[in-house]
């Protein structure tokens, strides 16, 4: 269960850093795209003024743009997806807790005792009133995967 609980932890932080990451190059590339406009424009005034000498420069700032543009749809395509994939979960989610009821373990009587080397299989959490000195406790150990 502490592992479950450590990767949910791990891919939460990983899709707050990808989304992160992606609004980051997004405004970087529309920022380029912006400067590659300017760019554009003024070779277009030195190619009507200087002739086509600046065809070629002209063609790869088009190019570029090109380029910028795309990879800012498909950062458009991923953010989307993510938005989607959140929302059929949330979906999910309201659907499942609509047609079952959630079930709640309640809490043993008594304290739980964690204990190393309860025998030769390692650690284990000791549940019940033999946990503190009475009858047999309930050892429950962990699952290995």
């Amino acid at each position: 269960v502490i592992k479950a609980i450590l990767k949910m932890e791990e891919a939460k932080s990983d899709l707050v850093n990808v989304l992160s990451s992606l609004e980051a190059h997004w405004h970087v590339l529309e920022a380029e795209v912006v400067e590659i406009n300017r760019d554009i424009e003024y070779c277009e005034q030195c190619l009507r003024k200087y002739g086509e000498w600046f065809n070629s420069p002209l063609q790869y700032l088009r190019e570029l743009k090109r380029t910028k543009k795309n990879k800012m749809k498909e950062i458009i395509r991923t953010m989307e997806s993510f938005n989607n994939n959140l929302q059929g979960g949330k979906k999910l989610v309201k659907t499942l807790e609509k047609q079952a009821p959630v079930s709640v373990l309640h809490a043993p009587a008594t304290p739980a005792v964690v204990a190393a080397d309860v025998s030769d299989d390692g650690p284990a959490l000791m549940v019940g009133s033999g946990a503190t000195g009475g009858f047999r406790p309930h050892v429950i150990r962990p699952v290995d995967q």
